[in-house]
Parts: C-alpha cells; sequence; structure tokens
C-alpha cells in the first residue's frame, strides 16, 4: 500500500472524495497534467479507493467520473 499512496495520489484521492466529478476537472482543481491524474486515478482504482464510471452526455460524448468508494484513507505504520 504504500507504494500505492504518493503525496500526489493522497492529494487526488482527497480532491474526489471533496467534489467529485470528470478527471479533468479533478486535474483543474490540483493544477496538475490530465494523463499524470489519470494514471494516478487508475491507480486508486486498482485498489478500491476511487470508482471510474464512463457515462454518455446528452447528444453526444462521454466523460468519465470519479467518485471515491472509500470514505477514509488510513495508514498505519508497522515496526519490525
Amino acid at each position: 500500500m504504500m507504494k500505492l499512496i504518493s503525496a500526489a495520489r493522497l492529494a487526488l484521492f482527497r480532491a474526489v472524495r471533496q467534489a467529485p466529478g470528470s478527471i479533468t476537472d479533478s486535474a483543474t482543481r490540483l493544477q496538475r497534467d490530465r494523463s499524470a491524474v489519470k494514471r494516478d486515478l487508475d491507480a486508486l482504482e486498482r485498489a478500491g479507493l476511487v470508482t471510474i464510471v464512463e457515462t454518455t452526455l446528452p447528444g453526444h460524448g462521454r466523460m468519465k467520473q470519479v467518485r471515491a468508494s472509500a470514505t477514509r484513507l488510513t495508514l498505519v505504520a508497522q515496526l519490525g
């Protein structure tokens, strides 16, 4: 789990938990590159922390909506 969580991914998880939305919305709020945010969201989704759902927009196009699957993330250090 420690390999999964970085400062950027933790900030992303918090942002998605506070305001679910599109990948582009998250990237804009965090002032990060969209492709980097997408890679981080894919990793968080594999870990079960977020859900990415593709929706069809009225008229045309699609959008991937991101929302937190977990309400919180707790890290506990184990020594020795």
